[in-house]
């Protein structure tokens, strides 16, 4: 009986000394978290203050590229007069109020861009599609649009024709498309916005009226008016045209003028062909 008392005795004596020991070893490690913590956040303070206020680029660049601060890094990607360092900053930026800024209002170029690169606010990314100074610049912006209305106000007074043809590229309002068709000042440009129009009168009037003998050509090609088709076969100034809407037309009327009237052989011909 005196055995087992001592045992017990023995057994609780241990039990009580491995508390003790997890319960310190428990305190030692908030302890130390506590003062990982307090190391990192000075840390960040003294990059931020470097960031911010050295006089020496190459070193405000350096503490950047270790901040983590987005408060700091917002700071100098809109502050600094360096625009490597501004650049650096927005690239690691995640705030979309700093990077919408950057994207309007920043002197720079390149830096403007890699913010519209980042942005997701379509708010910005269309006042930067509108206004931008630069081309390449509202390119991107426009690339990244998905608002219809900014598309068409790009596609027909952008001054840059490459990029009112993206804005045509992704435009899907047929009223757009017609005005692009009819008055664009770039053949290419014009030639885009026919080839996804639908609306058979602004096709009809490209066929009719466009200065240039590719865009008619492309416009009678997606012409189904015979209207539209007679009148090129009996007027267009292109052989290749007129023949291409002789092709298509089936009024026996402007066949017989054609086979009559048209001063080349093979357009004649093939009225001819295609009489009954």
């Amino acid at each position: 009986m005196k055995r087992t008392i001592t045992i017990s005795l023995l057994i609780l004596s241990l039990t009580s000394c491995l508390s003790g020991n997890i319960e310190i070893t428990r305190s030692h490690s908030v302890t130390n978290n506590s003062n990982e913590e307090s190391t990192i956040n000075e840390n960040q303070s003294t990059l931020s203050s470097v960031a911010m206020n050295d006089s020496d680029s190459e070193v405000r660049k350096l503490a950047v590229e270790k901040l983590t601060l987005q408060s700091a890094i917002s700071a100098v990607a809109l502050n600094d007069r360096d625009s490597e360092v501004r650049k650096l900053a927005v690239r690691k930026s995640t705030l979309q109020s700093t990077l919408s800024a950057v994207a309007l209002n920043d002197i720079d170029s390149d830096v403007r861009k890699l913010a519209v690169e980042k942005s997701t606010l379509q708010s910005t990314i269309s006042a930067v599609a509108l206004n931008d100074r630069d081309s390449e610049v509202r390119k991107l912006a426009v690339e990244k649009s998905t608002l219809q209305s900014t598309l068409s106000s790009v596609a027909l007074n952008d001054r840059d024709s490459e990029v009112r043809k993206l804005a045509v590229w992704k435009s899907t309002l047929q009223s757009t498309l017609s005005s692009v068709a009819l008055n664009d000042i770039d053949s290419d440009v014009r030639k885009l916005a026919v080839e996804k129009s639908t609306l058979q009168s602004t096709i009809s009037a490209v066929a009719l009226n466009d200065r240039d003998s590719a865009v008619r050509k492309l416009a009678v090609e997606k012409s189904t008016l015979q209207s539209t088709l007679s009148s090129v076969a009996l007027n267009d100034s292109d052989s290749e045209i007129r023949k291409l809407a002789v092709s298509k037309s089936t009024l026996q009327s402007t066949l017989s003028a054609v086979a009559l009237n048209d001063k080349d052989s093979e357009v004649r011909k093939l009225a001819l062909k295609r009489l009954n």
